[in-house]
């Protein structure tokens, strides 16, 4: 199993200037580091808690359909397409009908109705296209922003490695997030 990214982000869950704000930053000489800052906290949460904040397209490959396929990415906007490559080589797509999705759980799930097809023994036989985040950064849940915040200050505050992830009260905020 592996997470293949198509299409990046072009938007962030907190922007240059509420961050500057936050942090009580008013000169432009930092611009670079702060958005850097930005980048890495929000690439962190995708690793520590599968918070895909922002709209991003990705494929889930694997080797054989499960019985039921899951996706640990929160939130899951939707599915585009589930795929496989046949035992002549070909790739076929599995029709929307045939199969359930359940995108609000955690991991989200989906399900064929009467069965999956048998895909030919290939690496990455499987490909199930996906597309997370929030529709925009204005509906990302404030504490999640709250969060974030914490995080960017406290590295903007201390530059040299503290033997930690985040700041407990971010940890303590994202928990209820986390569900691996």
């Amino acid at each position: 199993m592996s997470l293949q990214l198509i299409t990046a982000q072009t938007d962030w869950a907190v922007e240059l200037p509420e961050v500057k704000k936050h942090l009580r930053h008013t000169e432009d000489t930092d611009d670079a580091y702060i958005q850097e800052l930005i980048y890495s906290v929000q690439d962190q949460l995708k690793g520590e808690y599968d918070l895909y904040l922002n709209a991003e397209t990705y494929d889930l490959l694997l080797d054989k359909f499960p019985k039921e396929i899951e996706i640990w990415a929160w939130p899951i906007a939707s599915i585009t397409s589930v795929k496989y490559t046949d035992a002549d080589g070909a790739t076929q797509t599995v029709d929307s009908d045939d199969y359930t999705t359940d995108l609000f759980s955690k991991p989200a799930r989906i399900v064929h109705d009467s069965g999956w097809p048998m895909p030919g023994t290939y690496l990455n036989a499987v490909q199930v296209r996906f597309i997370t985040g929030f529709t925009s950064p204005a509906v990302i849940p404030a504490d999640i922003k709250s969060a974030i915040y914490l995080i960017i200050n406290d590295r903007w505050d201390n530059r040299e490695d503290k033997g930690r992830r985040f700041p407990r009260i971010s940890e303590l905020i994202l928990t209820k997030y986390k569900y691996r």
